[in-house]
């Protein structure tokens, strides 16, 4: 078997290690539409509400989710959100 994360078939394995984005996406779930990026690793839990602006409503986190990353992109965390209608509409 050639698998890198193996020095040897018989040694135990070592899963491949990669950055953390030092960002977090906000990610409108039903509309497939990122709504924002804030800097900094943000893990909110579900039902919590982010407000957001033009118009004042509020987005309710509904999945949290990491982002695969690879050797030349950092992994980043992605939080689902439900965002109101009026929203969209005042776009």
């Amino acid at each position: 078997m050639s698998d890198p994360n193996y020095v040897n078939e018989d040694l135990e394995y070592h899963a491949p290690v990669h950055e953390l984005r030092q960002e977090t996406f906000v990610h409108d779930r039903a509309r497939n539409e990122q709504i924002m990026r804030i800097q900094g690793v943000v893990v909110l839990p579900i039902g919590a509400e982010i407000e957001l602006v033009n118009p004042n409503v509020s987005a309710t986190v509904v999945g949290v989710r990491l982002l695969a990353g690879s050797d030349h992109v950092p992994v980043a965390v992605c939080l689902d959100v439900d965002v109101p209608a009026a929203y969209w509409e005042a776009r």
